[in-house]
């Protein structure tokens, strides 16, 4: 129901321009995006890089926070990320965040700073120390990714499935991932962290831990 309304919602407001006003319009002279900001402003419908947004100014700000806790635990790629963040979201940046990453760049650009980029936003999560740890953590991720979403589609559609070794071994025995069962754990772990600080979503072992208390409950 959610998408059929969204895609209405889209279509309502396909032609954008004709829904400016005055300043908009003026705004739409020197950037699409800065009228794109105001009308969202003014209206509450917003539109982001690709389309329609859909999640609220609340949801939006959560998400941002997430970034925030990164970085004053030392994570200076998330601010990065957040930037990037808040470019699809088509918003200004937060003031945190652009205070933070001005900070960040101007410890590389000013005489006597860092020595790098890679000094001035790095991540324990994206080592960049070496080319070869750089490029095995982003197939780390991207991998891991795979086996999580694998995973969660198998468990869903096969309630038979109630322990977190079995899901790891269905997703394994669906697609050869090129690793054995340990590191797929790992890297469903992972990526399963990193979900649940962004989405809020339980856990796959609760989910099964439930499901169990379920098929065993009178």
């Amino acid at each position: 129901m959610k998408d059929a309304e969204a895609w209405q919602n889209l279509c309502k407001w396909h032609d954008l321009e004709s829904h400016f006003d005055d300043g908009e319009r003026e705004l739409a002279k020197l950037d699409a995006a800065w009228a794109k900001t105001a009308l969202a402003f003014r209206t509450g419908v917003r539109f982001g890089l690709k389309g329609m947004r859909t999640q609220s100014m609340v949801r939006v700000h959560e998400m941002g926070m997430v970034f925030k806790r990164r970085f004053d635990k030392g994570d200076t790629f998330s601010l990065l990320q957040a930037v990037a963040f808040f470019a699809e979201e088509n918003l200004p940046l937060p003031e945190w965040l652009a205070t933070a990453y001005c900070h960040a760049l101007g410890g590389f650009t000013k005489p006597g700073g860092v020595a790098s980029l890679d000094d001035a936003f790095k991540t324990s999560a994206l080592p960049t120390s070496t080319p070869k740890k750089a490029a095995k953590a982003k197939q780390d991720w991207h991998l891991g990714g795979e086996i999580w979403h694998t995973t969660w589609r198998i468990v869903q559609k096969d309630e038979s499935i109630l322990s977190f070794d079995a899901a790891i071994l269905a997703a394994l025995q669906q697609r050869a991932y090129g690793v054995k069962v340990t590191t797929a754990k790992r890297l469903f772990l992972m990526v399963e962290r990193n979900q649940i600080e962004f989405i809020g979503s339980k856990p796959l072992s609760r989910f099964l831990e439930i499901r169990r208390k379920q098929m065993t409950s009178p």
